[in-house]
């Protein structure tokens, strides 16, 4: 007989899993000790066997030696790597996914305390839904990026007109006080040295909205990328928490608010005889 045909004489009827120090109790059936014992309330008067539901007192449990030996057989026959698509822990055929541990499981799993209020749904159903799910993600993502890639156009339209007009500015300055060099020499420099500060202020914003938005477009497209290979694994691939990938795709941000380049520093030249007075006060 194939070890694969003891399975259900070696699982406990309580936790539907292997048995760990079995016992029997007056009807024959084995159960877990712990099991039994969370199961039968204290007081030691006769309860009911869990799987005949015959009268049994908690005196008559003896340990099963011999099922234990059993047991810890077929458990270590059970070390080697667990064949695709098999339970690791029933070694039965994972056809269900488990929508609270966002996992796959097999029947028994299913019938276990640790999953009997969680929402089940056939593995084959699940597939199809969530690939429905990352597919849409991914078009969504796609937009984001789009929208992302026209913010990064503006700014780069933004940057070259606040150029030019840093340039047209530069030399209104520069021709205005060359006119009057000698008495402005001073005036000249400060407002030059104005326009560098700004300038570089002004670049520095600039180039940090152009890096926040190349990490947005970056992020989109791992995001995207790891979608699709998402989407277009194998239903044992794709269903091991493709809730995680759908939530970090719903929360990317790809807000963004564009800064209208302006330049500041303006030069107001004073009235002549204003700066004949400071000229005359100078000397």
């Amino acid at each position: 007989m194939e070890a694969e045909d003891f399975q259900e004489e070696l699982t406990c009827a309580i936790c539907l899993d292997y048995f760990a120090d079995p016992v029997s109790i007056e009807c024959g059936h084995n159960f877990c000790r712990g099991c039994l014992c969370r199961t039968w309330a204290p007081g030691g008067s006769p309860v009911r066997c869990p799987e005949c539901r015959r009268p049994s007192a908690p005196a008559s449990m003896r340990p099963n030696w011999a099922l234990a030996r059993l047991t810890e057989r077929m458990r270590r026959r059970r070390l080697g790597p667990v064949p695709a698509g098999l339970c690791g822990r029933h070694w039965e055929p994972l056809r269900l996914f488990c929508e609270d541990d966002q996992r796959l499981v097999c029947l028994v799993c299913r019938e276990s305390q640790e999953h009997q209020a969680h929402t089940m749904a056939p593995a084959d159903e699940a597939c199809k839904s969530y690939r429905e799910k990352l597919l849409k993600t991914q078009s969504s993502l796609t937009a984001k990026m789009k929208k992302v890639i026209h913010f990064q156009d503006m700014e780069v339209k933004n940057a070259a007109e606040w150029k030019e007009k840093m340039k047209n500015q530069r030399m209104r300055v520069i021709a205005e006080f060359a006119k009057l060099h000698v008495l402005l020499t001073e005036e000249e420099q400060l407002f030059l040295q104005g326009l560098r500060q700004e300038e570089e202020e002004t670049k520095k914003r600039q180039s940090e909205n152009i890096s926040r938005l190349n990490q947005m477009i970056t992020s989109l497209k791992k995001l995207i990328l790891e979608v699709k290979e998402k989407s277009q694994s194998s239903t044992l691939e794709l269903l091991q928490n493709p809730a995680e990938v759908l939530t970090r795709c719903e929360n990317q941000d790809v807000s963004y608010s564009s800064e209208d380049l302006t330049v500041k520093t303006v030069c107001r030249l004073p009235m002549m005889k204003e700066m004949l007075k400071r000229f005359q006060g100078n000397t």
